[in-house]
């Protein structure tokens, strides 16, 4: 982590003050540097549990370019060939190049402090609170703000699109006549395979899904008992339970807030998808950078943020499922 140099404030403020002195280095500690995103709002889930995230790659590009490769060339039946009759003409192997270009969002936050809060600093400890707080004001408005992007994106911004609002990704309003916290045992069995099945069709047969989103409402409910008078197993056992004997057996649930209002009639919407890489990613070509204190007019100072990111590229739509709740 990079040191602020006092000595860049000799023209702004006299430093000859052992509290004014403390009050600078300490709060170099807290701004200078990347500092790593968390976020607050997920009820202890982390928000790479639902996507993959790229990190540092395309830094104050305008936009970040990902290529994608697709094989076009003979089948593999065309390359048999019989030796005794001599060899004919081989199959060919070919690709076609294509690429997907996501927006780059520039992001920049600053905050002020005063010269009067500096002169505090000198004989009031108090200021250093005051600072540290606007740090870690300035944080969660970022925290949030990319929490936001990667479920909904920038609303009005087709180019920066969420998890929830892929426009090429299928919609089934066929599979959830109610919300889970209202489905039965045998129900959960029946939305599990039928999920499943849909999902298969969706990929002609060439994914698993590994993750189950739900909205938090349904979520919290699969913690009831599945049967009040026989409490054995609660209703996430059960759904669990039914999607891996469908095949599902690596399945992760998680669930957002986001989801309660996502659906075509701003009802709950469900979605099945392969979280790998691959399939669905974020880039962050730049992390949420704040730079120390620095003079602004001789008597103030000021504090820049940066940053940089993307909305969730939908690499293989196919591999994800919208699933609507339509009762």
């Amino acid at each position: 982590m990079a040191k602020f140099e006092l000595s860049r404030l000799s023209n702004a403020a006299a430093t000859d003050t052992l509290g004014f002195e403390q009050l600078i280095s300490t709060q170099t500690e807290i701004v200078a540097g990347v500092i790593e995103t968390k976020y607050y709002e997920l009820l202890g889930q982390n928000l790479s549990d639902f996507v993959s995230f790229d990190v540092g790659r395309g830094a104050y590009s305008t936009n970040v370019f990902q290529y994608t490769s697709a094989y076009v060339g003979s089948p593999f039946e065309d390359g048999l060939v019989q030796p005794s009759s001599g060899l004919g003409i081989n199959a060919k192997s070919s690709i076609q190049i294509d690429g997907i270009s996501l927006k780059n969002n520039f992001w920049r936050m600053d905050y002020e402090v005063s010269h009067e809060i500096i002169e505090m600093g000198k004989v009031n400890a108090q200021a250093f609170s005051l600072i540290e707080e606007n740090e870690k004001a300035r944080k969660k408005v970022y925290d949030l703000g990319i929490q936001k992007i990667v479920f909904e994106g920038i609303k009005g911004d087709g180019d920066v699109l969420g998890l929830l609002n892929q426009p090429t990704v299928t919609i089934n309003t066929s599979l959830a006549a109610k919300s889970l916290k209202n489905m039965s045992a045998t129900e959960f069995s029946a939305f599990a395979v039928g999920s499943l099945g849909a999902y298969l069709t969706n990929n002609n047969n060439t994914a698993m899904p590994d993750t189950l989103m739900l909205a938090t409402s349904d979520f919290v409910a699969l913690g009831a008992p599945s049967n009040d008078s026989y409490p054995l197993k609660t209703k996430r056992d059960i759904l669990e339970e039914a999607f891996r004997k469908a095949g599902a057996v690596n399945l992760k649930i998680v669930h957002s807030k986001y989801n309660e209002t996502a659906s075509t009639s701003s009802g709950i919407r469900m979605v099945l998808y392969h979280n790998v890489p691959d399939s669905v990613k974020v880039y962050i070509p730049k992390q949420y950078t704040p730079n120390a204190l620095y003079p602004m007019n001789g008597v103030d100072f000021v504090s820049v943020a940066e940053a940089q990111f993307t909305g969730v590229q939908c690499i293989r739509p196919k591999e994800m499922l919208y699933i609507d709740v339509t009762a």
